[in-house]
């Protein structure tokens, strides 16, 4: 489709400086349950040329610039919100991570495959960067856990709505949006 081929072609521009990971989301040509498969590359023809184009899973966890990052599409947020009450949505994020679980309604209200041997929505390890995607707007905040650690918890606007992107600085863990136009 036109749209895919527009897509490929920012992803490209995209992988021809930066390191890109590519995670699906609840509309995107993967499968519905968590944790969804990769995106196949075959669909971006000029973009997978790149090794810096990485497709990834949902949810994905990346080491960057020595920095665990750990993040979702956002329906494990969505899933969560239809279910609890929160002062603000990123109290949902927030919550999964001091409950070590990505997906504490899965398989109840959010799909996921059966797993008998292990629970691969388990937080095991404390993340310097927790995000979650296609939010309503951004928002950030750091947390600290019981040994100081300390997170970096952001909610990815989605960018179709909103027209911004969330950026980390990994040196320090600021977080800000930059907001592109959007036609009205």
């Amino acid at each position: 489709t036109s749209a895919l081929r527009d897509f490929d072609v920012t992803l490209t521009s995209l992988a021809s400086n930066v390191n890109v990971l590519l995670m699906p989301g609840a509309e995107d040509p993967s499968n519905v349950n968590l944790p969804q498969q990769q995106l196949p590359k075959f669909l971006f023809m000029s973009s997978a040329a790149y090794s810096t184009l990485e497709c990834c899973t949902n949810p994905c966890q990346a080491e960057v610039s020595n920095r665990k990052i750990l993040g979702t599409s956002g329906q494990n947020i969505a899933d969560l919100a239809k279910y609890s009450t929160a002062k603000q949505p990123i109290d949902f994020l927030e919550r999964t991570l001091r409950w070590q679980h990505l997906a504490p309604t899965a398989p109840d209200t959010l799909g996921c495959y059966a797993f008998t041997d292990r629970d691969p929505f388990l937080i095991s390890e404390c993340p310097d960067v927790y995000f979650a995607g296609n939010q309503e707007k951004f928002a950030s905040k750091i947390v600290e856990g019981p040994e100081g650690q300390k997170t970096c918890l952001v909610m990815v606007p989605d960018f179709s709505k909103t027209g911004s992107i969330a950026m980390v600085n990994l040196r320090n863990l600021e977080s800000y949006e930059i907001e592109f136009g959007m036609p009205k």
